[in-house]
């Protein structure tokens, strides 16, 4: 058997190997003493049991060993190196347990805690707050959010993991085996649904002690396998075979790893090389897409070129992709080849303007365990921080050929992207074309396709991606890689589920779902100014959190946890939320996944998003403070080219991260409790005054503020022109008070509030200008005053 297909298999025994643990809690288990020596733990008495029932008849002999060595993950047979390979390996990545104890005392009572609760930037953490529910994964708030411990427990004891158990069975039945990747692929994808909240470690009965279950199972799982695959390397067999009798440090000690990251560079320019020419929200569409795929298909094709399975690939999203393999002599050589032919698809086909950089650190197991691996993931992160100063430095010789390959007669500009060359006679270049036609299917795409030989959008010998509408039937290789979209009830469709940021306003035209465009969005606003929110939001100091916020619990299993976590948030998540009635068919998703979102709207519609989304996303991480969001807001008609739009939210952004944890628009900083207040003073006045019969009136105001600011003060002038203007254009008194209570704090010696030039300019919005002032007053507005 080559070494690959022996990876794969020994991948497939890794997240096998403690499937024991779910029927121990259920209480299903059962295990004689011999059988106990034998193993060594009842759990892998279990695991033994089960998958030698599963596996009859569908496997030969050597398959069957090599999955079964998983189940010896404790005590391996002397001289067999499946076995010693998975011992190894479990005792790497169980090494990453926290060394904190748990208050809980019995295992079935345990729950999942939050990663979100153990991040902290102070010395000290406060822990032990929310948990997760034993649910199946869904894209559905009460299921991925964690709640307060002890609250919303359905039961108290087995069943939940009963109920986990029998579901998960009967899908592991169905999988055939007869072939290892596509076997490897939906097995990942089941224990990702039916595992990710379940802890992975309750107790540890040399030490005695109760484990604080802040890693899933499934993540243990994932590290394992990928772990045990790593170790069938020539170098790694010899150690391994070099220290079978020593003692568990020495043995740790002995195996090494390379662990490997990428960071793709330019995403936020290449995705806004666009004009306004027809069809630009296509395109824009299908290129959010292909950046969002671009990291997996990345680490497929390195994976893939080295001879090891997906599984290896720890994380992949926000425009980064790291995974682990085995150290071998020649590997490095090996990795820089291939970012040379990476590097040369992609100077080829986008002319430079989209890059990876690829870092590395060779690391033994020992280093995997808490309080060892931080440094050298810090060193990995400054690694790639430098090499994006170095970015082609592989092809540099060769730029110039591989950019104009295609050779300076019949081709002219494409004027969608305006950087790439395409032929006379044609409407746009070769990438504008595809992505406007894979931008059109992705609002109604069910399906997506991984492939290394073709798709929709494929990079020559990298590999590529297809996407598959509803009522299309989805083609695949058999090498391939069919997932089902945003949902999680894939087992007989499909070999996985994948989550994307796919949200978009439609309409049915002909019995076809067409896009609205931006005009067609603001159309439908019954009352104020047709302006579009252009709205970006991101996760605050997150470098600073993944490299200090775990502290002493830093480990391959937590970083890839966090991340995938906020990826879930911000590509799967933020779907569900925007189906809420008051938002469904009016945002515009451009972008969202990794830590950040980009989002269009009309602009009452985008403000009441924003806050929504922090609101959500405050409760997602469990209330950490050290989990914040920015965002900036920019304000313009729906014609307004979307690349600049993008720039100027992120301008505003800027703003907003001056301070962190705040939300800005037209310069005004608002911290993110001020901006809500804000925006419930401004519902209550808009009940209590007739705004459309003083709509002059209100715009008059808002000019002696601007006229009497000076460097963010306001003059004393301004109060009695504002009492001139109030008694003299308003004889309700209550309408007088609503008024003053607008502009002036009455419990601030009536000084003027820091957000009343603010909400008068959103009290102007929100009244549909009728006179020639009003386009005036629309210009001012946008201007910023």
């Amino acid at each position: 058997m080559e070494k690959a297909e022996v990876r794969t298999w020994l991948a497939v025994g890794g997240l096998l190997h403690d499937i024991g643990k779910l029927i121990d809690r259920s209480g299903e288990g059962r295990a004689e003493e011999e059988e106990k020596g034998q193993f060594l733990r009842a759990h892998a008495v279990y695991s033994y049991k089960f998958l030698k029932e599963l596996l009859e008849g569908k496997v030969s002999k050597e398959v069957e060993e090599l999955i079964l060595s998983g189940s010896y993950h404790h005590k391996p047979k002397p001289g067999n190196l499946y076995h010693l390979a998975q011992h190894i390996a479990d005792l790497c990545a169980s090494s990453e347990r926290s060394l904190r104890e748990d208050i809980e005392t019995r295992k079935e009572e345990k729950r999942l805690k939050s990663i979100f609760d153990l991040v902290s930037l102070e010395e000290t953490q406060k822990l032990d707050k929310y948990e997760y529910q034993l649910r199946c994964l869904e894209l559905r708030k009460d299921v991925i959010f964690p709640t307060e411990i002890g609250k919303n427990r359905e039961t108290e004891g087995k069943e939940e993991y009963e109920a986990l158990l029998d579901s998960l069975k009967e899908r592991l039945k169905q999988l055939d085996f007869r072939d290892g990747h596509k076997t490897l692929t939906k097995l990942y994808h089941l224990l990702y649904k039916y595992l990710w909240c379940v802890p992975a470690s309750t107790y540890d009965r040399e030490r005695g002690t109760k484990h604080y279950p802040d890693i899933s199972l499934f993540d243990h799982l994932r590290v394992a396998s990928a772990l045990a695959s790593s170790l069938w390397t020539d170098y790694n067999k010899k150690k391994m075979q070099e220290v079978e009798n020593k003692s568990v440090e020495e043995k740790k000690e002995a195996v090494e790893f390379l662990l490997v990251e990428g960071d793709i560079t330019g995403i936020q320019r290449f995705l806004y090389l666009l004009s306004n020419t027809k069809g630009v929200g296509k395109r824009l569409r299908g290129k959010s897409f292909f950046l969002s795929v671009l990291p997996v298909i990345l680490g497929r094709f390195f994976l893939r070129e080295l001879g090891y399975p997906m599984v290896n690939l720890l994380y992949a999203g926000g425009g980064k992709f790291q995974f682990v393999i085995g150290y071998e002599e020649g590997v490095e050589q090996k990795l820089d080849e291939l970012q040379r032919r990476v590097d040369e698809v992609l100077v080829k086909e986008f002319g430079g303007h989209l890059g990876v950089v690829l870092g590395w650190r060779r690391f033994t197991g020992k280093k995997l365990g808490v309080n060892e691996l931080g440094k050298k993931i810090h060193e990995l992160y400054e690694e790639t921080g430098r090499k994006k100063f170095q970015k082609f430095s592989t092809v540099l010789e060769n730029f110039d050929r591989l950019v104009n390959y295609l050779g300076p007669d019949n081709y002219e500009m494409c004027p969608s992207c305006q950087v790439s060359l395409k032929p006379e006679g044609e409407e746009f270049c070769k990438w504008c074309k595809l992505f406007q036609k894979v931008g059109e299917k992705i609002p109604r795409a069910e399906y997506v396709v991984f492939s290394s030989e073709m798709g929709d959008l494929y990079l020559e010998g990298i590999g590529g991606v297809s996407v598959y509408a509803k009522g299309q039937n989805p083609y695949a290789l058999p090498d391939d890689t069919l997932l089902l979209l945003n949902r999680t009830d894939f087992e007989d469709k499909a070999d996985g589920f994948f989550f994307l940021a796919n949200t978009v306003p439609t309409k049915e035209e002909e019995g076809k779902i067409l896009v609205k465009d931006f005009e067609e969005m603001l159309e439908e606003e019954e009352e104020g100014y047709k302006l579009l929110a252009f709205v970006k939001m991101d996760v605050d100091n997150l470098g600073l959190i993944f490299s200090q916020g775990l502290k002493e619990d830093y480990s391959i299993s937590r970083v890839a946890t966090l991340s995938r976590s906020l990826d879930l948030f911000f590509s799967g998540y933020i779907n569900t939320l925007l189906q809420k009635e008051e938002f469904k068919n009016k945002v515009y998703v451009v972008y969202s996944g990794g830590d950040d979102v980009f989002f269009c709207a009309p602009w009452e519609i985008a403000l009441k998003v924003a806050k929504e989304i922090k609101k959500d996303f405050t409760e997602y991480t469990c209330r950490n403070k050290f989990f914040t969001l920015s965002a900036g807001v920019f304000f313009q008609k729906p014609t307004y080219p979307i690349r600049f739009g993008a720039d100027k939210a992120e301008d505003e952004k800027d703003i907003a991260k001056a301070k962190k944890n705040r939300i800005s628009l037209w310069g005004y900083s608002l911290s993110w409790d001020a901006f809500k207040n804000a925006l419930e003073r401004l519902n209550e006045f808009m009940k209590n005054f007739d705004v459309h019969s003083h709509r002059t009136l209100l715009y008059r105001i808002y000019t002696l503020l601007r006229t009497y600011k000076k460097e963010g003060k306001v003059s004393l002038r301004f109060y009695p022109m504002f009492y001139y203007q109030l008694h003299r254009n308003i004889k309700d008194e209550e309408e007088q008070k609503e008024l003053e209570k607008l502009i002036l704090d009455p419990k601030n010696d009536y000084n003027i509030r820091d957000d009343a030039e603010l909400l008068l300019k959103l009290v102007l919005m929100k009244t549909r200008g009728v006179s020639e002032r009003a386009k005036e007053e629309s210009y001012i507005l946008n201007k910023g005053g």
